[in-house]
């Protein structure tokens, strides 16, 4: 019911320029977004049949994947390359739920980020090269975490976490635990009382945005 209430919404008259020209194309094409990378064009595409398309400006198809549920999608610099990556958001229960593209300059193609999702509403370290997530835990989002990280090959490298405990949790005291993660294993370095969020304007997420800025040089 969903897929269809969007399809009902999303149908409308949409226009493709190729060759300096305008033509309608069908209304199979739900959502259209274009970008210029140098001096060739991309463009990403969500259809009626649930599939998701990124074509060059021959028409060749560098991406396609099927039984997308309606997603909300943007050209964007994630990586602060220089150069338009294709984020790509979901409705789900859970916010900030992604899927990543980065356009890879070398071979002039989008090459899609394993297991990106599981960084849920991902924000740069300005003038580095980490991203943090953050993601609820249960127990109405009084339990969470967030995870530093970077992209390499194409895959996310997490090298911390913080874990914020707020719930009386039965096998675990609450607190706010600070873990180091390396390939084979994961050391508790700092743990804090659960108040020390109330001394940032915007709680939690002030605290978190305030520690990997001040610390991320901590985990590399």
């Amino acid at each position: 019911m969903l897929k269809a209430t969007f399809i009902l919404i999303f149908i409308t008259s949409i226009y493709w320029r190729t060759s300096g020209q305008e033509s309608q194309i069908d209304s199979t094409i739900l959502k259209i977004s274009s970008v210029t990378i140098g001096d060739k064009m991309f463009t990403a595409l969500y259809t009626t049949d649930y599939t998701l398309l990124v074509k060059d400006s021959n028409g060749k198809i560098l991406f396609k994947e099927e039984d997308f549920d309606y997603p909300n999608f943007e050209f964007k610099d994630f990586d602060n390359d220089g150069n338009k990556d294709l984020i790509i958001s979901h409705l789900t229960n859970v916010p900030g739920i992604e899927d990543l593209l980065l356009f890879d300059k070398q071979q002039q193609t989008f090459i899609p980020v394993e297991n990106f999702s599981k960084y849920p509403d991902p924000k740069s370290i300005k003038g580095t090269k980490y991203f943090y997530s953050y993601h609820r835990s249960g127990c109405a989002d009084m339990n969470w975490d967030s995870d530093l990280f970077y992209i390499e090959n194409f895959k996310p490298i997490k090298i911390g976490n913080i874990s914020g405990r707020e719930c009386d949790n039965r096998d675990e005291k609450d607190g706010i635990y600070i873990y180091k993660i390396g390939t084979e294993k994961e050391d508790l370095i700092k743990t804090l009382p659960t108040d020390t969020i109330n001394k940032y304007k915007d709680y939690k997420w002030g605290f978190i945005l305030d520690f990997w800025t001040n610390n991320y040089h901590e985990f590399e």
